[in-house]
């Protein structure tokens, strides 16, 4: 896939964000959802402000995904939640946290992600019964007869992380 399309596509995903938000749906919980929330309301009032002026050409959500797509909004798509980390302050980015970063890289540290704790982390609706399936498989294994000690507290320490997601995710 060229670097173009990836842009494209996530555009496209952020453009899908950015219409829910509109149409007033939750778009995500924790801090992260809330700088998008943020960021997509400051976009409609530049939006409004420049139809008052009559310095937009262009129908309403037109001129909403134009300014969209001209504003830097740091976003990254995942599996089990998006990441908002913006990589000239990665405050708050529980994966880069006492990490050692590879020299020349940018972003944050997929395989170090802590959904549950990283204050860049959105848990969108989309995500939750992948969280939801998780806990249950979790409750599962330890309902298993003759489970060792450590392991039985490896499980827990993964469930109390799985329940803090659910939590976060719950209004």
């Amino acid at each position: 896939m060229t670097t173009q399309a990836i842009h494209d596509r996530r555009l496209t995903r952020l453009t899908d964000l950015f219409d829910a938000d509109s149409r007033g749906e939750n778009i995500g919980y924790g801090p992260g959802a809330g700088r998008l929330r943020e960021a997509f309301a400051d976009i409609r009032h530049q939006a409004g402000q420049l139809r008052a002026t009559h310095q937009a050409r262009h129908g309403d959500t037109r001129v909403e995904h134009d300014l969209l797509r001209r504003t830097r909004v740091s976003i990254r798509f995942g599996t089990l939640n998006h990441c908002t980390m913006n990589d000239d302050d990665p405050t708050g980015a529980k994966c880069l946290e006492d990490a050692v970063v590879p020299a020349g890289h940018q972003g944050p540290l997929i395989d170090r992600c802590r959904p549950s704790r990283c204050a860049n982390s959105v848990i969108a609706p989309e995500h939750l019964p992948i969280w939801r399936t998780e806990h249950t498989s979790l409750d599962q294994l330890l309902d298993q007869p003759g489970l060792p000690s450590g392991r039985r507290a490896h499980i827990d320490a993964q469930l109390a992380e799985v329940d803090l997601v659910i939590r976060k995710a719950t209004p």
